[in-house]
């Protein structure tokens, strides 16, 4: 969200005014986009913003090359509880973790995803999802590309992986969640109910499931006003979507 403030903003004040919206939900790997301006001035506005904040910790690395490092994220935080309202209205995205080598040396997220849990938990923050990398041909091509090649973990070591992320955020007191990872309960990234419970007004929101979604995916139906011809200048390697 952070590339395009203008036409966002246009579309949020023409289409989507306060009055026609129960929740605004944004998802980003620049969390002080939101409380600061351009953006803040707008959002301030709804009756309820939810963040989806996605802290890798490959940011500032040649696979998240314009992406701020997950200390430098991680720090950003706070603020954007502040202007939230509640830690309970940040979901913290992990996610996707990755395994790749180049030239025989590993490069892995993994071991960095607990440190991230623990930066976020120390706020307040409870609530975390993950997930690993899709290995989609294209995907696939652009790392080759780059002189990388993808460790394709067996579902018992991602089934060790997630087991042990688990225990360190329930140490913490939070949940973590798993974005369509198979062996593990489906989960909702767009909940309509937790939206609604944490509404102000505990406003009515749709529980209807949305349609078109992968078959581990339990979202429930939003509408979604960014476009793949927005392309994202993140610079993310194992980016799903085109890559600028």
């Amino acid at each position: 969200m952070r590339w395009f403030a203008e036409k966002m903003k246009l579309v949020l004040s023409e289409k989507y005014p306060p009055e026609k919206v129960h929740t605004v939900v944004c998802i980003t790997k620049f969390p002080g986009c939101i409380y600061n301006e351009p953006y803040a001035e707008v959002l301030k506005k709804y009756d309820h913003v939810f963040a989806h904040v996605t802290i890798t910790g490959l940011g500032g690395t040649p696979l998240e090359p314009n992406v701020p490092g997950w200390r430098d994220a991680t720090e950003k935080l706070s603020g954007l509880v502040d202007f939230l309202g509640s830690p309970e209205r940040i979901r913290l995205r992990v996610d996707p973790l990755v395994a790749i080598k180049k030239n025989g040396t590993l490069i892995s997220n993994i071991p960095i995803a607990e440190q991230i849990i623990e930066q976020a938990a120390k706020i307040g923050i409870r609530s975390f999802t993950t997930s690993f990398m899709e290995e989609y041909p294209r995907v696939k091509r652009r790392l080759a590309g780059h002189g990388y090649e993808i460790i394709t973990l067996s579902q018992e070591q991602r089934i060790k992986v997630i087991k042990r992320l688990i225990q360190v955020t329930q140490k913490r007191g939070g949940v973590l969640y798993t974005c369509a990872v198979p062996g593990f309960a489906k989960s909702k990234c767009i909940d309509g109910a937790l939206l609604q419970e944490l509404h102000p007004c505990k406003e009515p929101c749709s529980q209807e499931k949305a349609s078109g979604q992968r078959e581990l995916c339990g979202c429930t139906k939003s509408i979604d006003i960014g476009w793949y011809n927005m392309r994202c200048q993140s610079g993310c390697l194992y980016c799903y979507a085109g890559v600028v």
